[in-house]
C-alpha cells in the first residue's frame, strides 16, 4: 500500500502494518528454527509469539479504525480515505488533487479491497500467534527439555 502513495509519505497506519507483518514473519522464522535448535527455550518462542500477536492485533485495529465507514463501491468514501487515495495536495480555489487515476474508477475499488484483505490477514495472524502462545505454554509444562515448538 505504500507504493500507492503519490503525495507525501505513507500514512502511519500503513507503515505500522508493514512493520507488524514483517515482525510476525521474523517470529515465524524463529519458531521454525526453534523446532530444530534445542538452545532456544520454548518460553522465549512463546513470548515472541505473544509480542507478534499484540502487534498484529494493534495493526488490524488501526486499519479497521482508519477504514471505518468506507464502502469500497462509493467513490467519495474511497477517494477521501488516507489509506486508499495515495495522498492528496490542497489546491487554492479548487478541490484537492489525490494520488489516484481519475480516469480509472476501478483503481480505488481495488485499493480498498486490498486494504480490507490486509486487515483480515492481520487478524488472522493475531489469531494464529495467540494459538501458538497457548500451545507453547501448554506443551512447555509437559516437556523436560527446552526444545522449541511451532
Amino acid at each position: 500500500m505504500a507504493k500507492w502513495q503519490v503525495f507525501g509519505s505513507p500514512p502511519a497506519t500503513t507503515e505500522y502494518g508493514a512493520f507488524s507483518g514483517g515482525f510476525a514473519f521474523l517470529i515465524g522464522l524463529l519458531g521454525i528454527v526453534a523446532v530444530f535448535v534445542d538452545a532456544i527455550p520454548a518460553i522465549i518462542v512463546a513470548g515472541a509469539d505473544a509480542l507478534a500477536a499484540i502487534l498484529t492485533l494493534a495493526a488490524g485495529i488501526a486499519y479497521v479504525v482508519t477504514m471505518r465507514g468506507v464502502n469500497c463501491n462509493i467513490r467519495d468514501d474511497t477517494s477521501s480515505n488516507s489509506l486508499i487515495n495515495g495522498g492528496s495536495v490542497d489546491v487554492k480555489n479548487g478541490p484537492p488533487i489525490a494520488g489516484y487515476d481519475n480516469d480509472n474508477p476501478g483503481e480505488l475499488v481495488g485499493r480498498c479491497k486490498k486494504a480490507e484483505a490486509d486487515y483480515a490477514f492481520m487478524f488472522l495472524t493475531f489469531a494464529l500467534s495467540a494459538i501458538l502462545v497457548g500451545l507453547g505454554l501448554l506443551t512447555n509444562g509437559r516437556r523436560s527439555g527446552s526444545k522449541g515448538m511451532v
